[in-house]
């Protein structure tokens, strides 16, 4: 199924698209005479939009995805860095090409830091799944190599998905024996790669990055704002993509 398609009916499942659909079927159905399952039905898509905005709510459950750091014992034995790619900025004017989004260039400073200190060889992947000039790959390839000095050996541009960067990654990597891998990505996102990982034939060490703030909760916290609609919405995909990929075999 295209990336699109599968982006698409995922935006629909999770919030604020959910709730906000529960709230439309509550008004057609008190429109049509039905007021109080209407009614109950639009009251309860606003309680879960409501919830799911929240920073206290979005935080929580991104925390409880995330993986503890890597330790540098865990190193031992691996034979290269894979580093997942993510959202890029297309047509970015200041540079007038596509560069890594704010979170796929933390994942590239983190394997900066792993490359130097391993001394390892750097593959990064990811494809254009919406286009673009310059593919996932080779945009963090030019942030590593241009901005910090870090050489990659291989680039993979084709995948489209964590699953395909997997497979895709492997194809590289078997053919030279090298299948203990120190996998870079989103702390949030980490289950799920090391699960199409594993699947794909790796040995895996999980290299988590961008980890959500350890702050204390706030009082605003406690109160809907984009971030927390943003950090529940990030939380409740993994969720799905973490059931999908064991649904599949993986794990």
């Amino acid at each position: 199924m295209p990336r699109e398609i599968t982006d698409a009916i995922a935006a629909l499942l999770l919030p604020p698209a959910s709730p906000l659909l529960l709230v439309a079927l509550g008004a057609v159905l008190a429109a049509r005479r039905r007021v109080r399952g209407g009614a109950a039905l639009a009251a309860l898509g606003a309680v879960l939009l409501w919830i799911a905005c929240l920073p206290v709510v979005g935080l929580s459950l991104v925390r409880l995805l995330e993986l503890p750091p890597a330790a540098e014992a865990s190193f031992a034995g691996a034979q290269a860095i894979v580093v997942l790619g993510g959202v890029r900025i297309q047509d970015s004017p200041e540079y007038a090409d596509d560069i890594p989004g704010p979170e796929s260039l933390a994942r590239v400073r983190y394997a900066a830091r792993l490359a130097r200190r391993t001394g390892l060889p750097v593959l990064v992947t990811g494809g254009k799944p919406y286009g673009g000039r310059r593919s996932e790959g080779e945009a963090m390839a030019r942030v590593l190599e241009e901005d910090f000095r870090v050489p990659v050996r291989w680039i993979e541009s084709e995948s489209r998905t964590t699953a395909e960067n997997a497979t895709r990654a492997l194809a590289i990597l078997q053919p030279e024996k090298l299948t203990r891998v120190i996998v870079v990505t989103s702390a949030v996102h980490m289950r799920r790669s090391e699960l199409a990982f594993r699947k794909a034939g790796f040995e895996v060490v999980p290299a988590p990055s961008v980890y959500a703030s350890r702050a204390r909760f706030r009082l605003v916290d406690w109160l809907p704002g984009s971030g927390g609609l943003a950090a529940t919405r990030a939380a409740l995909w993994e969720l799905v993509g973490i059931a999908w990929y064991r649904l599949r075999g993986a794990g």
